[in-house]
């Protein structure tokens, strides 16, 4: 049986149409909580949620699904879902669940789910949720929602505030950094700034005002250009966004440079290299990261593991060779030491906390990474038969791998969502990037393009 609502991040749509209608998420709740009970009758399930409008009431519809499979369920409000995690863990809840559609508009909504161990669910677990899918009841009568509240349990702030002192010390360390944070009316509006100041830094925000309808509305992650632009207008400071739930951030150095996540692994690689705290001195990435990121290690005595493209695929990984660090170029990291989810707040303290033992700036500390030029092209195919059997593609693409050697790389794939192929060149130099694809594209076009 395939995944249909199961996407990479859990199960996403427009609010009021399925799956995000009351009926449907009721129903996933009562099928998650029959898998979750399967392994811990009568146990407790986590629950929060970013800051969109629909968030309470479908949260009510979720939570009734889960008590009706028999689990106890907890629910502290808005927090990011990396915090959850920790909190399934510190609690000892036998799963997590977070409403939120990530870096989407208001209009969206979603559901993930976490284990007890507070990872995201197997693609295997999920095939199982939905297999216990039934949509032929209606969700009961729910009762009246609350007004629309954006801040979460106290106790759940100090569990996650706590579980982050232990990582990084009680003093407040961060005396002299300046930052400014772009919450993207988020998950996170609430809890980094605070978290930020009481270790020592000084904190400017924007996008801290959530209404329910202004989450990643020209802000955020996804939008940084305001922040960057208020980084520029400050000397010596640098700026952190969120997306919605705040599993990822976006850096910006104290030039106004965007960080982007390869170079922020490199950072934290290295510190931890340094220090004796990288397992096998190896890092996990995806096929997207930069070469360079791999030159940078290497030169260290450093390993670079790449996987499918996805987090998923990483934090498997991870789990399978004992790594500690991994990540995607879009600000989405993983601390294995630390956590077993994605936390943009996490992902920040790493990084400035390599700054102040150096004594250095951001800016300065990414520039060990050379970033190698790349370059995407979309052509739109009549169908997607895997590449490597079409034997004109396939010897082309072969024959372009060997000339570039360990200077560049050609990755070749098909769009999850549409009939695109994607080609992706990365080389030292941008003439030899537009020369092989000069090269490819007509081979493409002639066994994969639309006639």
């Amino acid at each position: 049986m395939e995944r249909r609502w199961f996407g990479t991040d859990g199960v996403r749509g427009r609010v009021g149409t399925e799956p995000m209608t009351v009926d449907f998420v009721w129903a996933l709740g009562r099928a998650a909580g029959s898998f979750f009970a399967k392994k811990s009758p009568r146990g407790r399930v986590i629950v929060s949620r970013d800051t969109r409008e629909s968030g309470p009431r479908l949260e009510a519809a979720l939570c009734a699904g889960l008590k009706e499979a028999g689990l106890e369920v907890e629910s502290v409000g808005v927090l990011p879902s990396g915090a959850l995690a920790m909190l399934v863990q510190e609690k000892g809840a036998c799963a997590g669940a977070i409403l939120s559609a990530s870096h989407n508009p208001a209009s969206d909504n979603g559901v993930k789910f976490c284990g007890s161990d507070g990872a995201k669910l197997t693609e295997e677990s999920e095939t199982e949720i939905e297999k216990g899918l039934d949509r032929t009841k209606p969700a009961p009568e729910l009762k009246a929602v609350d007004a629309l509240g954006f801040t979460c349990t106290g106790e759940a702030f100090d569990l996650y505030q706590g579980r982050l002192r232990k990582i990084f010390g009680s003093e407040p360390f961060l005396k002299g950094i300046r930052i400014v944070v772009d919450a993207g009316h988020g998950a996170a509006w609430y809890t980094t700034p605070k978290i930020l100041r009481e270790m020592g830094a000084e904190v400017e925000v924007m996008s801290d005002q959530p209404n329910g309808k202004n989450i990643n509305e020209k802000c955020g992650s996804e939008h940084p250009e305001k922040l960057i632009e208020a980084v520029k207008q400050r000397k010596g400071w640098i700026g952190l966004a969120h997306d919605g739930d705040a599993d990822r951030m976006v850096l910006i150095d104290e030039d106004g440079e965007r960080v982007d996540g390869d170079e922020v692994i490199g950072m934290v690689a290295l510190d931890a290299i340094e220090r004796g705290k990288l397992p096998e001195k190896t890092v996990v990435v995806t096929q997207m990261s930069n070469l360079g990121l791999d030159e940078m290690v290497m030169a260290q005595g450093g390993k670079v593991v790449r996987t499918a493209i996805g987090d998923r695929a990483v934090a498997e990984a991870m789990r399978k060779g004992g790594y500690l660090v991994g990540g995607e170029q879009s600000g989405h990291l993983l601390f294995h030491d630390a956590s077993p989810a994605g936390d943009g707040l996490l992902s920040t303290l790493k990084v400035l906390d390599r700054v102040q033992r150096k004594r250095g700036r951001v800016a300065d500390l990414k520039r060990g990474m050379r970033r190698y030029p790349q370059k995407l092209t979309n052509l739109k195919v009549r169908h997607k038969p895997a590449w490597e059997s079409v034997p004109a593609v396939a010897g082309a693409v072969r024959e372009v791998e060997k000339e570039l050697g360990t200077k560049g790389r050609i990755l070749l794939r098909y769009s999850g969502t549409e009939n695109l192929v994607r080609l992706l060149v990365e080389a030292d130099k941008m003439d030899t990037i537009d020369r092989v694809v000069e090269r490819l594209m007509p081979i493409l076009k002639e066994h994969l393009g639309e006639k």
